[in-house]
């Protein structure tokens, strides 16, 4: 699949986008032909979006105080609720990094509970599911939450969730293509 996006030169940006575009490329890879690729092309039309996006990206990446295993769980999480293959390509590859079984990223792929997995694991799941499929969590799953990660760590995870299906949406709707070579476990 190939992306619904004409490509914007780096010549032809606004002042504001070439701003943006020095921003993404501070931490991301720029392609040969100027472009960055996942959300972020699709943003940079945007480009006051695509900064704040960034902040917020920045935030979940740099400073949450969640252990990156969750993160990356609750945002493979995501990427399966909105089949959202670049997001799953990327973070699942990422989350195998931070120490995240073939195991249970299979679970979360088939929309399993990791029964094998950490507890702080199985929950991150589990929070993720229940947002995604009814956009509340039940008191008692609410509660373990607090108790695993804290008030300001559930805060952090549903900030999360919300941000990278803010991604998935962007990568499915614009249909950014993952790079070429690699598995998509969604066919389009």
């Amino acid at each position: 699949m190939s992306s619904r996006l004409t490509p914007l030169p780096v010549s032809e940006l606004t002042p504001e986008q070439q701003e943006a575009h020095a921003r993404i490329a501070r931490f991301r890879e720029v392609k040969p032909d100027g472009q960055i690729g996942g959300p972020f092309d699709p943003w940079i039309r945007s480009p006051e979006l695509a900064r704040r996006m960034v902040s917020f990206g920045n935030f979940i990446w740099e400073r949450t105080t969640l252990d990156r295993r969750v993160v990356e769980l609750s945002i493979c999480m995501t990427a399966r609720f909105w089949r959202s293959n670049v997001e799953w390509v990327a973070h699942a590859r990422t989350a195998k990094q931070f120490g995240v079984s073939d195991q249970t990223l299979d679970d979360v792929l088939h929309l399993r509970v990791p029964a094998k997995a950490p507890a702080d694991e199985q929950l991150a799941v589990e929070v993720s599911r229940a947002i995604h499929e009814t956009h509340e969590l039940p008191k008692p799953l609410y509660d373990r939450a607090v108790t695993t990660f804290g008030e300001r760590g559930l805060a952090e995870l549903i900030a999360t969730i919300g941000y990278y299906t803010t991604v998935s949406m962007t990568l499915n709707v614009f249909a950014v293509p993952v790079a070429e070579g690699e598995e998509t476990p969604f066919p389009r």
